[in-house]
């Protein structure tokens, strides 16, 4: 059974760390014998490779799940909102096909220091979406930044990255390092450790822990914790070898003829000196001939092994006997150091299992012994956008149906149908010119092969006498009949009357009424309804709301609200909307006020009421009533939906439209719609405006309506 969902992100840290606290982590999992699953969303983009912890799990944790990453050619695809999306959305499958028969499903976020900024939006908008628990990997400076600043760094973080996001805990790692300017932890410093620097230490630590009590501190010196393997430096620099010995060193040594010779040291070091410095040779020789154990040597500025200085061929001649590793470079010193100062800064050494072992052992401790397994407590769960917009897709592609688009040569439209078609969301059927349409698809290097393109003029008499069949009771005569078909979307709608595709969607460059009026004339409404309405389904942030009617009813009667509202549920549950609740909106709350607006919701709330007694709704209610808890508890505290309403029925067009557009632009939100409702068989409107992606979503939303179709 799942307990956990967890991500862990990188913030301003070394890929090094990083992946030494997750390791950590997936550590701390298998020792309380929980069962895991781990998931790096995407391991690769274009030349950036992130893939390692999933490599070191795979040689070394058989028993963690690994689920397979994303790979991504082209960087720009998450730029584009239309393949960003669809990236999530193979990040959202596998997460689904894989969340089951697992205790924790640990999630790692991608990290690279060329392209940090944007990796950073994408690992928050993947912790967004599976709202769940955060861990953060960051790091200090204590030199540089004093105790304000780090309570500030932190604040900084919450209200910029994690405001908007539902997330049921945060923990920070976090990773402390003495000496920015001075120190590099792969090169020797004999005052790395001051006293006044572990005290300053203490109080960071114990400060971060009053900020949050999920703030971890871990000093991180890693050439003292861990040590370099010779064998990656010597790849790293490709060095040429004499003598080989492939040790791990904890220091890394410029020497020269004046440093000061600390027993034992010579033991844990690799010496670099350049073959020019005859002096520091010397010196070196002297004190490997005085049996002080030596490590290894590397000598810059070396063409070749034969080189005629009489102390570098002895120290090869004392290396081969003391074991002694000895290596050379043509490049020089300076080189050397310069190259050095990035050695395990873009990489992490997965195949060197000693290091890895020690880098375990060493971060272990710092980990809370409960860190899995304490409980989120006050937490809601909520279908995030992006699930929403997944659920939507996943839904339709199983069913299977046919989707007219009447304006088959409007590129939006034609971008839509390519892709609706390669994601089997829908068989779209456009309606237009063969020539044409092919011709602008070649411009925009569309796909239409599974796509059916019915050339208008060849079919329009097929439907003369039913269509005056259908409008016998208005007298339609057969020319009158041959005018009206010549409307594509008249002809798309004696289409779908003849059941020969199972739904319409058009509207790119028509009005609303240019979709409407055929629709009421031939399709009609439902028998059990007056009228036909509109929803839209607003993707909040932490909420999914429907509005309705924002887009066809001008002023309705308190029946027609009534009839609204109970669409609106109907409509509410083939989306999955979870525990439908209904708030009637007025500008009053309640009884706080009087008047015709007022009296009309009151009036069609309790129509409502008596026709559906079990169903959750309310009303009047204002709108901050309606969806916010903590007002609505205040002015309606016996409400069963104040402040949590998710159907948001408006009391006229005037209001309904202006909200709809007012939230959807001042929050940057995705919106579904217009959705029609209370009508046979399913046509959808399209905004002048729509985007690609709104199409998309409005086919599919169609698709799904044919579930309710053959209701009565």
């Amino acid at each position: 059974m799942l307990k956990k969902v967890i991500m862990s992100i990188p913030l301003n840290i070394d890929e090094h760390f990083f992946t030494s606290i997750n390791l950590g982590l997936l550590n701390n999992i298998q020792n309380k014998n929980l069962k895991c699953t781990f998931f790096k969303p995407i391991s690769q983009i274009e030349k950036y490779n992130f893939n390692h912890t999933n490599s070191i799990l795979k040689k070394y944790y058989p028993n963690i799940k690994l689920i397979n990453s994303l790979k991504i050619n082209d960087i720009n695809l998450l730029n584009n909102t239309i393949k960003y999306n669809s990236i999530i959305n193979d990040i959202i499958k596998k997460y689904f096909q894989n969340i089951n028969n697992t205790d924790i499903f640990f999630i790692e976020g991608m990290h690279s220091i060329y392209i940090e900024q944007l990796l950073f939006k994408l690992n928050c908008d993947i912790a967004n979406i599976f709202n769940i628990e955060i861990i953060f990997i960051t790091s200090i400076f204590v030199k540089y930044e004093t105790l304000e600043e780090i309570k500030s760094k932190i604040n900084i973080l919450f209200k910029n990255n994690l405001f908007n996001y539902n997330i049921k805990k945060i923990s920070f790692f976090i990773k402390e390092v003495y000496d920015k300017q001075n120190h590099n932890p792969f090169f020797y410093n004999l005052n790395i450790f001051k006293e006044n620097k572990l005290k300053n230490k203490k109080i960071i630590h114990n400060t971060l822990i009053s900020l949050n009590d999920n703030t971890v501190c871990i000093p991180w010196l890693k050439n003292f914790i861990f040590g370099i393997n010779l064998k990656y430096i010597c790849n790293y620099l490709k060095c040429n070898t004499i003598n080989i010995v492939y040790n791990r060193i904890k220091y890394i040594l410029f020497f020269n003829k004046f440093f000061f010779i600390k027993k034992n040291f010579f033991t844990k070091s690799l010496v670099i000196i350049s073959i020019n410095d005859i002096e520091s040779i010397k010196k070196i020789y002297s004190i490997i001939s005085k049996n002080i154990v030596c490590n290894s040597i590397l000598f810059t500025d070396t063409i070749s092994a034969n080189n005629t200085n009489y102390f570098f061929l002895k120290i090869i001649k004392f290396a081969k006997i003391k074991k002694i590793t000895i290596l050379y470079i043509k490049n020089n010193i300076y080189d050397v150091y310069s190259k050095l100062q990035n050695i395990y800064k873009y990489s992490f050494p997965v195949y060197d299992h000693k290091l890895i072992f020690n880098i375990i052992k060493y971060i272990s401790p710092y980990i809370p012994e409960n860190f899995f397994l304490k409980k989120y407590k006050n937490y809601k769960f909520y279908i995030s956008p992006y699930i929403f917009k997944y659920n939507l897709i996943e839904q339709a592609s199983k069913l299977k149906k046919t989707i007219l688009l009447p304006e088959g040569d409007e590129i939006r439209i034609l971008q839509a149908a390519s892709i609706c078609s390669q994601k089997n969301i829908a068989n779209c059927v456009l309606l237009g010119k063969k020539n044409k349409i092919y011709k602008i698809a070649k411009i925009y290097n569309l796909n239409l092969t599974n796509i059916d393109i019915i050339d208008p003029d060849l079919i329009r008499d097929n439907y003369i006498e039913k269509l005056m069949y259908i409008r016998k009771h208005k007298l339609l005569n057969e020319v009158k009949a041959i005018q009206l078909l010549k409307d594509n979307m008249v002809l798309s709608a004696m289409m779908l009357k003849q059941k020969e595709v199972d739904g319409i969607v058009s509207g790119a460059n028509t009005t609303t009424a240019n979709t409407i009026k055929p629709a009421l004339q031939i399709i009609k409404n439902l028998p059990r309804f007056s009228i036909i309405s509109s929803i839209f389904i607003m993707l909040l942030s932490k909420n999914i709301l429907i509005y309705g009617d924002c887009a066809i009813n001008p002023n309705p009667n308190y029946k027609q609200l009534a009839e609204i509202a109970i669409q609106s549920w109907e409509t509410s549950k083939i989306f999955n909307i979870n525990s439908p609740k209904i708030a009637m909106i007025s500008y009053a709350t309640g009884n706080s006020s009087k008047g015709i607006e007022v009296e009309k919701v009151r009036r069609a709330t309790k129509l409502v009421k008596n026709k559906f007694p079990t169903l959750m709704i309310d009303g009047p209610l204002q709108y901050d009533a309606a969806v916010i808890e903590k007002i609505g508890k205040h002015k309606a505290p016996y409400s069963l939906v104040a402040g949590n309403a998710n159907i948001i029925i408006f009391p006229d067009l005037n209001t309904g439209n202006t909200t709809y557009k007012a939230v959807q632009k001042t929050s940057d939100i995705v919106s579904i719609g217009p959705i029609l409702q209370g009508i046979n068989q399913p046509i959808n409107d399209l905004s002048r405006g729509s985007s690609v992606e709104d199409i998309i979503y409005t086919i599919a939303a169609t698709v799904i309506q044919t579930k309710l179709k053959n209701k009565t």
